[in-house]
């Protein structure tokens, strides 16, 4: 159900970037000067490449930064990495494969600062048999204990590869970018040179709609789902973070809405282990049924980072 419905969305989402703008491009009336300025022609051309060079940076490094460095970095907490022992609380079955089933297991865990945590996550289990990650077993994490390695964390003894064939996809897409820049200019410049290319053309409007519909998404996950944390400092709140109880100064609607549920602001207050006192904003979306409840809360648990207590996040919120 749920890749049924990322595969929905990204197919429509897919439809509007790539396919909308060349069908009404093209079923438009144009000629081989819509841009009679020469200087003018050149700059969207020069435009076009400077959006192009960002969609197709941006794409590489990230699966460059999740394939080949995320290996690299995966060999390196397997050797310096803090080590861990983690009991799954839950376990099941997303999918049985030829070789190995795919599970998602929930662990229980002391982190670094001794305060109980869960965590989530997904392991490809190649001897099943062992029935290693049942309810109530015991297993070992290892834990970039500076988090500077992405992914930061890993199954002890596991192992990973890179997908070289996301490799082989951006090289198809980009090899697909030249051909059609190839395929336009031979059938829309009319001996004129690049004077067919404007504002709206599909060379434009293509990578422009790639980077607004990415950067919107990046946006509300980032902002209103994510808050001031990025991933990788949630995990480390999460694993290196302090426990303790903020007293809840002010409780007030943004204005916001996420999935029509409303964005609530916490004005919290609380002590830090050196004796400070910290003041501090949150963001929360939460329910509709759930605002009165919300309303009403005087303390919340939170886990704050002793080195940056102004980085702090409720408790749980990051453990579920």
């Amino acid at each position: 159900m749920k890749n049924g419905f990322i595969g929905f969305w990204g197919i429509f989402i897919a439809y509007f970037i790539f396919v909308h703008p060349c069908i009404i491009y093209y079923n438009t009336y144009h000629t081989s000067s819509n841009t009679e300025n020469g200087k003018l022609a050149v700059f969207y051309l020069g435009l076009s490449f400077l959006l192009w060079t960002i969609v197709l940076g941006t794409t590489l490094w990230l699966i460059i930064r999740n394939g080949i460095l995320a290996q690299k970095n995966l060999a390196y907490i397997d050797r310096h990495g803090k080590r861990v022992q983690a009991k799954i609380i839950q376990s099941a079955i997303l999918k049985e494969h030829e070789n190995f089933i795919s599970r998602q297991i929930t662990l229980e865990m002391m982190n670094f600062s001794g305060a109980v945590i869960h965590h989530t996550m997904m392991v490809n289990d190649v001897r099943p048999k062992e029935n290693r990650f049942e309810n109530g077993k015991n297993i070992y994490l290892k834990v970039d204990s500076e988090f500077k390695k992405n992914p930061y964390l890993l199954l002890e003894g596991s192992t990973s590869k890179v997908n070289y064939a996301l490799l082989l996809l951006w090289l198809v897409f980009t090899g697909g970018v030249a051909a059609y820049y190839l395929y336009a200019y031979t059938t829309e410049n009319g001996g004129l040179g690049w004077r067919f290319l404007e504002l709206f053309h599909p060379l434009l409007v293509i990578p422009a709609c790639f980077i607004l519909f990415t950067g919107i998404f990046y946006l509300i996950f980032r902002v209103f789902i994510m808050g001031n944390n990025t991933g990788r400092e949630l995990l480390e709140l999460k694993f290196k973070g302090e426990k303790t109880i903020a007293e809840i100064v002010q409780v007030q609607q943004t204005g916001t809405y996420i999935n029509e549920q409303p964005q609530v602001e916490f004005t919290l207050e609380f002590t830090d282990k050196g004796g400070k006192k910290i003041h501090g904003v949150k963001k929360e979306i939460v329910s509709l049924l759930d605002i009165a409840k919300v309303s009403a809360l005087k303390h919340r648990e939170i886990m704050y980072l002793s080195d940056r207590p102004e980085k702090f996040v409720f408790y749980d919120q990051i453990n579920n």
